[in-house]
């Protein structure tokens, strides 16, 4: 019997290059939706972390400080959280300074993203005291200012 050319199975490089160009679509997909999905957790992880600070300076002014807030500091309240400061989901350090009896500010090394900054401001104004004065962010450092 005789085989006609047509009856002859294989693969066309133009079939192998509609899988290349399929699999490298998914490719660039799963990539983007795993950086967003990174992001997201870190600012879920960085409001975690403000907030813990922000309980930490209620328990601190609950034990009667005679200056209030003024003294908060990173020493101050570390005992509140575990005896240690947390840092930040982006790597950096968490700073905390007091500003007046009543306040105190936070500052966290963030990334540089500005979407980034944009999605933490978002859910920090929606804290009433987290919101005045607004939370700053700029050049990879949010400053978030606490007020009892």
């Amino acid at each position: 019997m005789k085989k006609s050319p047509q009856s002859i199975l294989g693969v066309t490089l133009l079939e192998i290059m509609l899988v290349l160009a399929i699999a490298a679509m998914v490719i660039v997909m799963s990539i983007h939706y795993y950086q967003s999905a990174s992001n997201n957790q870190k600012i879920a992880a960085g409001m975690n972390t403000i907030m813990a600070v922000a309980a930490a300076g209620e328990s601190y002014l609950a034990t009667g400080p005679s200056t209030g807030l003024q003294s908060a500091s990173n020493s101050t309240l570390s005992p509140y959280l575990g005896g240690t400061m947390p840092t930040s989901p982006w790597g950096g350090a968490i700073t905390v300074a007091g500003v007046s009896s009543t306040s105190y500010t936070i500052t966290m090394t963030v990334s540089k993203d500005p979407v980034v900054c944009t999605q933490l401001i978002a859910l920090i104004s929606q804290n009433s005291k987290l919101n005045t004065p607004a939370p700053t962010c700029s050049g990879g450092s949010l400053v978030v200012t606490v007020n009892m």
